[in-house]
């Protein structure tokens, strides 16, 4: 036995009324399950495995080109083809844009606001190549934005159904349902403290900022888009100004370690 209906032999646990409202909508429907490479995601594609019971779904995974790092694309690859699933993944990306071309021109984007590398880069893909119904690794507590989420929500930007199959579980429950699965989370965490599918974010936190300019590749070509990208208002300014910062520091600790 193998591929999904092997996970509904091997392992069992309790699922919130939150779950259970998503299993029953998912198993009546085909869905797309937006695997990003990072933590959340995997898990929610490993719970699909565990919990739905038909295989009319794929798997979309979706590259920023220039900024996602080869090895979360390797890593994505390997764990549909450990899972028995690699006939289900799509790998899709804009062939028509670069991202540092864009940070050049279009400037630093807006955690709140003009966030275009969203947009451009992901959720124009996103459109065009996923099912109607979406499963996300959503969680409620990643951000006050998401509180408001339910578990099957329509998201009216978009048009589409997002399903949320762990939109109440803690970091701590992603890692052991990861953990009871047998399967190892991105290699770009111990390096990046993020999965790299995208290496420059506004979002990323202060260590993983330093870690991902510790990287020389990386670091040269992140500055020298910063350097010169447009930033257009506080909130921007504020992303800019840190990651320069940070920058120094980076060359600071590399010196005082020869």
């Amino acid at each position: 036995m193998s591929g999904p209906f092997l996970y509904h032999v091997q392992y069992f646990r309790t699922v919130r009324e939150s779950e259970r409202e998503v299993l029953d909508f998912l198993s009546r429907r085909k869905f797309t399950v937006l695997f990003s490479g990072g933590k959340d995601s995997l898990a929610s594609l490993l719970w699909v495995l565990e919990y739905v019971n038909h295989n009319n779904w794929d798997i979309l995974y979706i590259e920023i080109p220039e900024n996602t790092h080869p090895e979360c694309t390797a890593y994505v690859k390997k764990v549909c083809e450990d899972l028995d699933i690699l006939g289900k993944l799509r790998v899709a990306k804009r062939e028509d844009l670069e991202f540092y071309a864009c940070l050049r021109k279009w400037g630093i984007p807006m955690v709140r606001g003009n966030r275009w590398c969203l947009w451009k880069f992901k959720m124009e893909v996103m459109l065009n190549k996923s099912h109607i119904v979406q499963v996300t690794g959503m969680r409620r507590g990643d951000s006050v934005i998401r509180k408001v989420l339910r578990p099957v929500h329509v998201f009216r930007l978009t048009s589409k159904v997002g399903v949320q199959p762990l939109l109440e579980w803690s970091k701590e429950e992603v890692i052991d349902f990861i953990k009871d699965h047998g399967v190892k989370v991105n290699p770009c965490y111990t390096r990046y403290g993020h999965s790299g599918n995208c290496m420059f974010c506004p979002y990323l936190r202060r260590d993983q900022i330093v870690r991902t300019l510790a990287d020389p590749e990386w670091r040269e070509k992140i500055l020298d888009a910063m350097k010169v990208a447009p930033a257009k208002g506080p909130w921007t300014r504020k992303i800019k100004e840190k990651w320069l910062k940070l920058a120094n520091q980076v060359t600071l600790v590399s010196f005082l370690e020869k």
